[in-house]
């Protein structure tokens, strides 16, 4: 059976892609003479579409920019489910939220995030009710094994865990019944670049490695032995050379965190630019959730950075690769 064509969903997507921030745009608001300054060079850009605000207001702006993408994919392939896998850290970030403020007993709304697979809503009446039979098996799961962590150490993080956990598991299962081996090759990249970030993180901190044991994902090329290894080795980047993230690790990890974090970052947006060259397939529609996540990261870097009163150069630094 050939692949599956989608030619006016794509045709639509190469349409929503010229509404995309550019490196140009990005630069712009970076040197911008104040945060307000960079604020009305985004509304310029096009995110006036999502409303008016001053610079300390720019946060629904991008929570409106990325639910009207997810939205705008969502039409276009209503029956494909490729798409979760780009949600799921939104449902798993709102479960982690909810357990959390069961266990402490606050209120969990300002947290709650939109553009999941199950709607935050009825995530939160789950609780509200402890009747989750309207969540997905997977989350139930998830759920009871955060609530059992919680009580072996009373601690938030180890809540984190457990959703992280569950949500590669899932990310990874769902990107197997896609079909596409576009998606399985991103995931497979997200979940080692997830392991080679808390790999160095955990590392700089001189914790001990089975802290880094603790948060491993599964779904990655990358294996626990390969990182026990590359953690006891005098240069732990060495332990990666002949990996595909060889050069990543040798270009990044020395420099510190923020900038290994940015060629992470850069590293996925290379694979995912791949997709300018499918005029007919799904690639163009996942690529393009991916563009404007990195899009809306890149723009709260910048905004952050502006309101801090953070330097232009230091904040160009910290710029993540455009699609466009």
């Amino acid at each position: 059976m050939g692949e599956k064509l989608y030619p006016y969903a794509v045709a639509r997507i190469r349409m929503l892609e010229r509404s995309l921030l550019t490196e140009k745009n990005y630069i712009q608001m970076a040197e911008a003479k104040n945060a307000d300054e960079a604020m009305k060079i985004l509304l310029e850009a096009g995110y006036s579409e999502f409303g008016q605000a001053d610079a300390k207001g720019f946060e629904p702006l991008l929570s409106a920019q990325l639910a009207k993408a997810y939205s705008d994919v969502r039409e276009l392939v209503a029956e494909e489910n490729f798409m979760d896998v780009f949600l799921y850290k939104n449902d798993y970030h709102n479960l982690k939220v909810l357990v959390k403020a069961d266990i402490s007993g606050t209120e969990p709304d300002a947290y709650l995030i939109n553009g999941g697979t199950v709607d935050a809503d009825v995530l939160k009446t789950a609780f509200a009710t402890k009747n989750f039979s309207a969540v997905p098996y997977d989350m139930q799961e998830a759920i009871t094994a955060a609530y059992e962590a919680y009580g072996k150490v009373q601690n938030g993080q180890a809540v984190d865990i457990v959703m992280d956990k569950a949500a590669f598991k899932q990310m990874n299962a769902t990107a197997k019944k896609s079909g596409s081996g576009f998606i399985e090759k991103y995931v497979e990249y997200v979940c080692d670049i997830t392991n080679l970030k808390s790999f160095l993180r955990i590392k700089t901190m001189k914790r001990p490695f089975e802290t880094f044991a603790e948060v491993f994902v599964e779904g990655g090329s990358l294996t626990l032995d390969a990182f026990k290894a590359a953690y006891n080795g005098e240069t732990p980047w060495a332990g990666f050379k002949g990996t595909q993230y060889g050069e990543l690790c040798a270009e990044g990890m020395p420099k510190g965190f923020t900038v290994f974090e940015r060629l992470c970052d850069n590293f996925v947006m290379s694979y995912i630019k791949d997709a300018k060259y499918k005029s007919l397939t799904m690639e163009p529609m996942a690529a393009y959730i991916y563009a404007r996540e990195t899009e809306v990261k890149t723009v709260r870097i910048i905004m952050s950075g502006k309101i801090n009163g953070i330097d232009a150069d230091i904040i160009k630094e910290r710029l993540r690769d455009a699609y466009v």
